[in-house]
This record gives structure tokens, C-alpha cells and sequence, in this order.
């Protein structure tokens, strides 16, 4: 039996992942509400608001816009390259 630990927590797995189901678990919840919020919210002001808006930390928020395609000005109608902290 493989021991592994949580990239995210530091828990001890025993499975070939490297993430705990908790922490997967919180990490899909997190990407349904910035879904939620970005299909809901065309703009914003900021990471920060957007981080007290959902409760996910900014660093979550940045990858996401990141992952998605919100900073590439050719594809998106709205600006985020500029988005403050």
C-alpha cells in the first residue's frame, strides 16, 4: 500500500491521487461558484470583491480567470488583464 500526502492539506492518502476527497470536494465547490458568479456578474471591480463575494480565496480566483480565458482581451468582450487586488 502507497502512502501519499495532500498536496493541498498535508493529509496522508492511500490513494494515487494527489489531492484528499475533502480537499476535491472543496475545490469542485469552489469552481461552481465562480462558475456561478462569472455567468451571473459580466463585470467586476476586483479579486478582492469577487473573493468576498464567494468566499474563494484570490489565489483560486486568479487561476480560474486564468484557466478560462477572462484575461484574453481578443476573446472576451470585457477587459480583466487589469484586475486589482
Amino acid at each position: 500500500m502507497k502512502i501519499n500526502k495532500c498536496s493541498k492539506c498535508g493529509s496522508f492518502i492511500t490513494t494515487d491521487s494527489t489531492i484528499c476527497e475533502s480537499c476535491l470536494s472543496k475545490q469542485d465547490y469552489d469552481m461552481t461558484l465562480l462558475k456561478n458568479y462569472f455567468d451571473e456578474n459580466s463585470s467586476f471591480d476586483s479579486i478582492s470583491a469577487i473573493s468576498a463575494t464567494t468566499g474563494v480565496a484570490p489565489s483560486i480566483i486568479e487561476k480560474y480567470i486564468n484557466e478560462n480565458n477572462y484575461s484574453d482581451t481578443a476573446t472576451s468582450p470585457t477587459t480583466f488583464t487589469s484586475i486589482q487586488y
